[in-house]
């Protein structure tokens, strides 16, 4: 069993390592951003969109999305003063869109973040089901991901205590481990 286990635990360490950088990366810059300076860049562009192929913002939104490349899940479709407004959003890119049914024009306003936002992107990411395939990927790996690095902590867990001579200093320090984590768990929930 505890050649199984050693096993599973080196494996599952690297697999998920890449996965545990990107979340680490990600963490500290939600907890820096304001120090590392990120500047996303804004881009606008006007098209002529004819009326009937955009009768709701939903239809707006397939028709941005099957003939003029825009990608992502749509956020915040609504109508109004006569215009739609909605949000095309991707890891990395949104779309503001707004768009007059009177004159048929649509005005997108592209906002591109850099590898660091679209990493926080990807860790605020929730949801299985969502309009833009990639993103469902991802949420599938994300979800595989805790899984791994559960079971990677438990068979270390198990590792660890198959060694007798380490188990005190073992306990002290999954204990403290523990301590920390519920504790930065409850602050966070409480701020």
């Amino acid at each position: 069993m505890f050649r199984l286990m050693r096993n599973v635990h080196l494996i599952f360490g690297l697999i998920f390592f890449f996965y545990a950088i990107i979340f680490a990366v990600s963490s500290l810059t939600i907890i820096y951003r304001p120090w590392l300076g990120l500047s996303p860049t804004d881009t606008e562009q006007t098209l002529s969109i004819p009326a009937d192929q955009a009768a709701t913002p939903r239809a707006l939104a397939l028709e941005l999305m099957r003939d003029h490349g825009l990608k992502g899940d749509l956020r915040q479709a609504g109508e109004k003063d006569g215009e739609f407004n909605l949000v095309i959003a991707r890891p990395g890119t949104t779309d503001n869109v707004r768009y007059s049914p009177a004159t048929g024009q649509a005005t997108i306003k592209t906002r591109r973040q850099g590898v660091l936002e679209t990493m926080v992107q990807l860790h605020t990411n929730h949801g299985f089901w969502h309009d833009y395939l990639p993103a469902n990927a991802w949420a599938m790996l994300s979800f595989l991901g805790s899984a791994g690095l559960f079971l990677l902590g438990a068979t270390g867990v198990y590792l660890w205590f198959c060694h007798n001579e380490e188990r005190v200093v073992g306990s002290v320090i999954l204990a403290l481990g523990l301590i920390y984590g519920i504790t930065s768990l409850v602050l966070s929930r409480i701020a």
